[in-house]
């Protein structure tokens, strides 16, 4: 550990040596100040709030379309439709799918205009083309639609051979090649489309494939046939086919290179992610290490992986890069990861029987599983090796999840094949791609490179990836226990805990760098929600912070294809410095921009530092079909800085590590950054601009020592002045409508505006204004009248007396504050007068303001008449004629624009017309102009609504000059509208258990968009689905006018078991109701018919139920020679109507029998291999198939037992390979520890169950113990377990006197050894915890035994010795038991024992005449009287044996028993047990010489054969069978008794010490040593004896 340690902070000094100078080590200072020169670290953090809004010009439309043939310019060149027929596909097309391309770059106005017609872009193609979906009963009609919109160029039908992977082609010719396929659905499919596709690739298993699987996002088939891949090119539910990847793992001093450590140090927050979630991807993970303590929020997520282990067991690599990432270092603080107070969950993708790497399910399914178990962040170490820089669909997922979920930052890392290329899927746009650094640990290269194996960039189609590259070489991280193919070296002294196994093992590669991204951008969103204030922060934004921070090591040359933008540097990233200066780091984050469109925004630059800017947006996902070296880039925006001098720096343009102003956009990233190594002092200004594509969300973060200009931005708009007449008469009054726009954020304050005639030079008004705040409209109305004819120009000016400080005005930037408008004013000789609705004339200003105004309900009608009177005021006569303009629409800001809906304008009268002079008759005429909405119908399709006007200019024919104009306008109303149609209910039916579909068409007729709820349920309360939620009642919408959504209503029809049975039928009715007008609904009614079933379903599992899963990824099954075996299939008939099934089951190796028999049925005699059962609807049955492992079979020998039930035509096939091999699992369970009080045994248990095949031999040991400890298991050391079976190991302790009460350090190693037959071994070390109890030991004792012959009246003395050899101190009592005839003398002071005291007390003995004779005992008793609850009472006894001097003179046997101490009576019992000796000899001798009948002669005496009565002795004699030799010669009766005396036990010959128990019949028991007998062996006895 003394040289990693030393590695460590030689790595810190080398790191922080070029910044040590900048920093300042004392208190950080929170408080944010304006100053732009403080040497203190703050949190400069700004979000930008004031951009400008601008123009942006858009890309110019290239006109042609890019595909995997070649680009080709589809108005003079046919699509390139590939070698189709060759390559065996049925058809051209598949007849649904259609390119769409846009006259121009900006795609948003085509996606508008599709919208209204209910078609939805499923695939972008470059260039400025989109993909469709259109049902083949609407193309026709929907063709026409599409062609006459004006953004579209050309419409045409999709080739079939564009969906398959130019990969593929080579292996399609191939006899007999087996392919693994990703599939790309439809995104146009209904939840129908997909169950359908997944049912029929599903069928097609064992024909065409192996297997496969789908979810929304991708279908997996293992193993195809080139003849899927022709069907499924024409299938209008597929969007695209290619190899399926070949997924592999791509493999401290990484938090100091990255800055982690510093950044730290700089933020009060610690930012070690607290708070944070995060989701990983890998092999698998031993949960069991230390390093994460309880932090896995779930137990490891199977659902997308290839078995049902989360065990790391191969590699240890998802173990390794978790650690990484967030491991605590508990077993070593210098392996701590990056935020290891961070959450997580993990998903594994190894099969752990083989190591491979592998995934079930698409990518947009794992990150929204993720995501919606709160992660935030997800990393993935692993990738592809066989689609090295190319675009797949693993990467279009990533793309389009990111897009969806904008919140989830997306990680992975680069791969490990150094120039080959990335690995995809890190290709997608929206990942953020990890490429790996030296870090110098262990002898490596030195910090500050780019680590040889790591995978290098660009794309197959030219973007910069890996964005970072990240510290990734002889990284220390956790190694996971049952990892068993392990290639890294130990890194530290930590072990697990077997003692063998180290904790920790180093990595190299990018594998290793993007969990150390990943943990940045954890600290990162930390900082983000804490100290910003940011509740939800874009991956985009995070993206963007780290790439803006990033070092640029080596050469100074980023951006290239090696490091990307650099290396990570969190520290920068977070707190940004140039030259000692603290940088202020502004953001922006969520804010959409339209195409053609742009924000700018304003900084205030202090000179002599740098200037970053960072633009990073997560991009639609791209083509699916285009070729790879196509860009995949669908929206491109664009990052400009403007420097004070007006130089401009273009994103990503880049020279010797710093941008140049010479280059080109960049139209292939969707990441861009300037880099400014010295901005001179001024205004700069940066600028988002959008050059084609959709609406597009964006992030940009801009650090320099700077601030943001807060100001304000007055500007004129188009029709900034707009009047009813700008040709009026003169003298007339007309009215003008003003409006202008505040554009930036600041409010402006008071303002003026002025309004003048600049012809004649006067002023029509000055007007005070209030504040307008940013992004706000004002509107203001004048009534003016021109007393001179010819043109005159009216200017309106905004804060004409430079009141406010704005952005742009007359002294800085563009002067946006002048609008001019010109009106021709004329001599008075004609006039239109609009008449009233009734036909009346206006009587003032009010009424011939109104009579020019018609306002329209479009549920009742789509067009307006006005009634026009055409006048001639001169004094001679005049020829008139009356020029209409086209409708034009008014928006709420004043600007005009054409309509959606065509117009048309039809006058009465076309004229012209002769009028007589003013006064006389036919002076006037009287006509109607009719305006009309042709696109609107009262039935079906109701006018738009809004402001819409046509100009009307009445002129004298000989005199242009003279003429009248007037603006008429008609106001339509906003109105709902609903038309439903249901469609497919005919015939309209499902099998039990599925779902029965028809669509209910949903069309806005009313003028604007609506919401509507649709509400369905059937009779019985079947299950309903509608559109693709899960629920009987959904919201659609919002619908634009006349846009028609056709929405899936599923029906479930009740599975069989339910009692449905075929041809029952169900009503179901559908309400749609308009959200805004709930009077405003439709009904709609369809009757769903049972249809009959022959569904059913298989499924294999053991005796215990535990079910198998495909052959292909589920391990084989342990089995030892002479095991039966048994598999149950399980048949359930998930139809309507009884099925019978044929059922037949095979053994690959003949030698393994095979038996089939019905659940509950015995077993039949011999082989039987079919089998027949009738299964009645929603009802199963269950076959057993019963094998024999034969007994010659040898290890590793391998069956597969094939189940193939049979229905018809219709054959599914289970299978399970059985394999020879010993499991010898051994599951150990210990209670907590010993809890022990002094003076007594401890007694603790430890559970074994062996859970394997085989039997097992334990042997149990006990490790080194302390001085003084003494210890021993009380159930024998060496015993054998049968499999399945429990045994309880029971261990006893002794601890010497006078140890401390509480928890021991030291603890009782206990070892557990397993041998199988086969002699492998496991061992087990199990270290049991020692709870030493507040205790009271007493003991009494005395150097004296017995003291004999004190004579009667006589005091002798008797010393006696009482020790606390407890661990708690307590008053002790000494007591003694009464003795008849003695005396018995002694004093015990009231004192209280300390642990380890003793004293002594002297003990006065006097024998009384009545004293009997002879030996008797005399026993003392020490006691303690604590009233200690908690402690433990051991009190002790001792023993002396006394006795008085002889008082007798008796002689002989009656003296000598006198002298013993026994009573006289003793010899009478003596002579009575003589005398019955005496007979029993007798008895015996008269048996041994009786004469033996004839009958008995053949069994020899005292042999085993005298057992029974004499019949079955007899029988047993004559019985001369034997399996064996055969016997033959007379056998002698010494030959008997030394074979009966060979049979006899011997006793044992151990010698028992004084003191210990006797010994057992047997000697010692099986594993005990004398030892552990002298100790123990009294509680033996107490378990085992009689």
């Amino acid at each position: 550990m003394t040289s990693s340690k030393a590695i460590y902070f030689a790595v810190l000094l080398i790191l922080l040596s070029p910044i040590s100078s900048m920093i300042s080590t004392g208190d950080i200072d929170q408080e944010r100040t304006r100053s732009m020169s403080s040497p203190t670290i703050e949190n400069n953090w700004v979000v930008l709030h004031n951009p400008s809004i601008g123009v942006h010009p858009i890309s110019e439309a290239s006109g042609l379309i890019h595909t995997p043939f070649g680009k080709f310019d589809p108005l003079t060149e046919l699509p390139p439709a590939g070698p189709w027929e060759n390559i065996g596909l049925s058809e051209y097309n598949d007849g649904r799918l259609f390119i769409v391309q846009s006259h121009s770059s900006d795609l948003q106005e085509l996606e508008d205009s599709l919208d209204l017609l209910g078609i939805s872009i499923i695939d972008h193609i470059p260039d400025d083309s989109v993909l469709i979906s259109i049902e083949p009963w609407r193309t026709g009609d929907q063709i026409d639609n599409i062609q006459e919109l004006n953004h579209v160029r050309w419409v045409g039908q999709f080739p079939a051979m564009w969906k398959i992977s130019n990969s593929l082609y080579p292996l399609m010719n191939l006899e007999g090649a087996l392919i693994d396929l990703d599939i790309t659905p439809s995104p146009s499919n209904s939840p129908e489309d997909l169950s359908k596709l997944e049912r029929e690739l599903f069928e097609k298993t064992g024909e065409l494939h192996l297997q496969s699987h789908c979810d929304k996002y991708l279908c997996k088939v293992k193993s195809a046939k080139s003849l899927l891949i022709s069907s499924l090119a024409t299938d209008s539910r597929v969007l695209r086919i290619e190899m399926g990847p070949v997924l592999t793992i791509h493999n401290s001093n990484a938090s100091i290179i990255s800055g982690v450590d510093y950044a730290r140090s700089l933020s009060e927050l610690d930012l070690r992610g607290e708070g944070e979630v995060i989701g990983i991807s890998d092999t698998g993970l031993d949960v069991d290490h230390g390093d994460f303590g309880n932090r896995l929020r779930n137990p490891i997520y199977n659902l997308f992986g290839p078995d049902s282990s989360g065990a790391d067991s191969n590699s240890g690599h998802g173990t390794h890069v978790t650690a990484t990432l967030l491991g605590d270092g508990t077993g070593d603080s210098n392996s701590t990861g990056i935020v290891p107070e961070s959450t997580f969950h993990f998903y594994q993708l190894e099969v752990d029987s083989s190591g491979i790497l592998a995934r079930w399910g698409s990518l947009y399914d794992m990150f929204e599983h993720s995501f919606l178990n709160d992660a935030n962040i997800h990393t993935n170490s692993w990738g592809s090796e066989s689609l090295v820089g190319e675009y797949t669909s693993d990467s279009r997922s990533i793309d389009l999840f990111t897009n969806d979920y904008p919140e989830m930052l997306v990680i992975f890392s680069s791969g490990d094949m150094s120039n080959s290329g990335v690995a995809s899927p890190s290709t997608a746009k929206n990942s953020l791609t990890v490429g790996a650094s030296t870090t110098g640990a262990f002898g490596s290269d030195s910090p500050g490179q780019v680590y040889d194996e790591s995978s290098s960039g660009p794309t197959s189609d030219g973007r910069i990836k890996p964005e970072l590259v990240a510290p990734g070489v002889m990284i220390c991280s956790a190694r996971a226990q049952e990892a068993g193919l392990i290639a890294g070296g130990d890194c530290s002294d930590s072990m697990h805990t077997d003692g063998t196994t180290p904790l920790y093992m180093t990595l190299s590669g990018s594998s290793m760098a993007a969990p150390v991204v990943a943990g940045a951008s954890a600290m990162t969103r930390q900082f983000l929600r804490e100290e910003v204030g940011l509740t939800s922060p874009s991956s985009n934004l995070i993206k963007a912070i780290l790439v803006n921070g990033a070092e640029d090591i080596g050469e100074l040359n980023v951006p290239n294809s090696e490091e990307g933008w650099g290396q990570l540097n969190i520290s920068n990233s977070i707190f940004p410095q140039s030259n000692g200066i603290n940088q202020t780091l502004f953001l922006d984050q969520d804010r959409s921009l339209l195409p053609g469109h742009s924000f700018i925004y304003t900084f205030e630059v202090s000179g002599n530092n740098a200037l970053d800017a960072t633009l990073s947006w997560n991009d639609r996902e791209g083509s699916s079909s285009a070729d790879q070296n196509s860009s995949r880039l669908v929206n491109d925006l664009d990052l400009v800085v403007t420097s004070p001098s007006g130089e401009q720096f273009k994103g990503n343009d880049f020279a010797s590590g710093f941008s140049q102003s010479t280059g080109n956009i960049d139209n292939l990233n969707n990441l861009e950054r300037v880099r400014i190594a010295s901005a001179e002092s001024g205004i700069w200004t940066v600028k988002i601009g959008h050059s084609g594509g959709f609406s597009q969300d964006f992030s940009l973060v801009v650090s320099s020592n700077a601030i943001e200009l807060q100001e304000a931005d007055l500007t004129v708009v188009p029709n900034s002045i707009s009047s009813s007449e700008t040709s009026p008469l003169k003298g007339d009054t007309i009215s003008m409508q003003l409006s202008w726009i505040n554009q930036a954020a600041a409010p402006t304050g008071q303002y003026s505006i002025s309004l003048e005639d600049v012809t004649d030079g006067n002023e029509i008004g000055t007007y005070s204004m209030p504040s307008l705040t940013g992004g706000q409209i004002e509107t203001f109305s004048i009534y003016h009248s021109f007393q001179s004819t010819g043109t005159h120009l009216v200017r309106l000016t905004l804060d004409y007396l430079s009141q406010v400080d704005e952005l742009n005005d007359e002294t800085i930037g563009t002067n946006n504050n002048i609008f001019d408008l010109e009106f021709n004013v004329t001599e008075i000789g004609v006039r239109i007068v609009p008449l009233m609705e009734d036909g009346s004339y206006p009587t003032d200003f009010a009424e011939s303001q109104s009579s020019r105004n018609r306002d329209i309900n479009p549920s009742t009608e789509s067009w307006v008449n006005f009634q026009l009177e055409l006048l001639n005021e001169g004094t001679s006569e005049t020829t008139v004629e009356l020029s209409v303009s086209a409708v034009q629409e008014i928006s709420d800001s004043g600007i005009m624009s054409s309509p959606k809906d065509e117009w048309s304008e039809t006058l009465s009268d076309s004229g012209p017309w002769t009028l007589s002079p003013s006064g006389e008759f036919g002076d006037r005429v009287l006509i109607s102009l009719n305006l009309t909405d042709e696109d609107a119908d009262v039935e079906s399709r109701f006018a738009l609504p809004g402001l819409f006007v046509t100009d009307l200019i009445l002129y004298d024919k000989m005199a242009p000059t003279i003429s009248h104009s007037v603006r008429l306008s008609v106001d339509i109303d906003r109105v709902e509208g609903l038309y439903t149609v249901p469609a497919g209910t005919e015939d309209l039916g499902a099998k039990p258990n599925e779902f029965a579909l028809f669509t209910l068409s949903v069309r806005n007729i009313g003028n604007g968009p609506t919401e509507y709820g649709i509400s369905c349920e059937t009779e019985d309360r079947w299950i309903v689905h509608v559109g693709s939620s899960q629920v009987p009642e959904v919201t659609i919408g919002p619908l634009s006018r006349l846009q028609f959504v056709p929405v899936p209503i599923r029906v479930k029809v009740p599975p069989a078991s339910s009692g449905i049975l075929a041809g029952d039928t169900n009503l179901v009715t559908c309400i749609t109701t308009s959200v805004n007008d709930p009077d405003l609904q439709t009904t709609e009614i369809a009757t769903v018919e049972v249809l009959e079933s022959r569904a059913f379903s298989t499924q294999i599992s053991d005796m215990e139920g535990n079910e198998f899963g495909p052959v292909a990824i589920t391990e084989s099954r342990a089995v030892q020679n002479g095991d039966t075996i048994s598999t149950i299939l399980t048949i359930s008939n998930e139809g309507n109507i009884p099925l019978t099934f044929d059922v037949r089951a095979l053994s690959s190796s003949n030698t393994w029998p095979i038996q089939a028999y019905l659940f509950g049925e015995d077993p039949p005699l011999g082989e039987v291999t079919t089998i027949q059962t009738d299964i009645d609807p929603g009802s199963e049955s269950r076959i057993i198939i019963r094998t024999i492992v034969p007994l010659a079979s040898e290890k590793g020998d391998k069956n597969t037992v094939t189940i193939k039930t049979t229905l018809e035509d219709n054959i599914i096939t289970n299978a399970t390979v059985l394999e020879v091999k010993e499991i010898t699992t051994l599951d150990v369970q210990a209670e907590e520890g010993f809890s022990i009080s002094l003076g007594r045994d401890g007694n603790a248990n430890i559970f074994l169950h062996n859970s394997g095949n085989v039997p097992l031999l334990i042997e149990l040991t006990l490790g080194t113990l302390p001085d003084g400890w003494s210890g021993g298991f009380l159930t024998g050391s060496t015993f054998s377990m049968d499999m399945n079976r429990d045994s309880v190991v029971n261990i006893a302790l002794q601890l010497p006197s006078g140890t401390p009460s509480g928890t021991l350090s030291d603890k009782v190693p206990v070892i557990i050894q397993s041998t199988s037959p086969s002699l492998s071994t496991q061992t087990i070390t199990i270290d049991m915890e020692v709870i030493v109890l507040p205790s009271v030991w007493l003991e009494i004792q005395s150097d004296t035994s017995s003291i004999q012959g004190i004579a009667e009246g006589e005091e002798t003395s008797l010393i006696l010795e009482v020790q606390n050899k407890g661990n708690t101190k307590s008053p002790i009592f000494i007591t003694h038991k009464e003795l008849d005839g003695w005396t018995v003398k002694y004093q015990w002071p009231a004192e209280e024992l300390e642990p380890g005291e003793n004293y002594e007390i002297s003990v006065l003995i006097n024998p009384r005449k009545s004293a009997e004779d002879g030996l008797t005992q005399l026993r003392f008793y020490a006691n303690s009287t604590s009233q200690d609850i908690t402690a433990t009472l051991t009190n002790s006894t001792f023993v002396i044996d006394v006795s008085k001097s002889k008082s007798s003179n008796q002689g002989g046997i009656s003296g000598l028993l006198e002298t013993l101490g026994l009573p006289t009576w003793t010899l009478a019992v003596l002579f009575v047990v003589a005398l019955g000796a005496l007979i029993t000899l007798g008895i015996r001798a008269r048996q041994e010489f009786s004469p033996v009948d004839s009958d008995e002669e053949l069994i020899p005496r005292g042999s085993a054969l005298q057992a029974g009565t004499k019949e079955e002795r007899r029988a047993a004699a004559l019985d001369t069978y034997t399996t064996g030799d055969v016997v033959t010669g007379e056998v002698s009766e010494s030959e008997i008794n030394d074979t009966l005396q060979a049979t006899v036990p011997t006793l044992p010959t151990h010698q028992v010490p004084e003191g210990a128990m006797p010994l057992p019949i047997t000697g010692l028991p099986d594993g005990w040593s004398m030892e552990q007998w002298v100790a123990y062996g009294h509680l033996w006895w107490e378990q085992n004896g009689p």
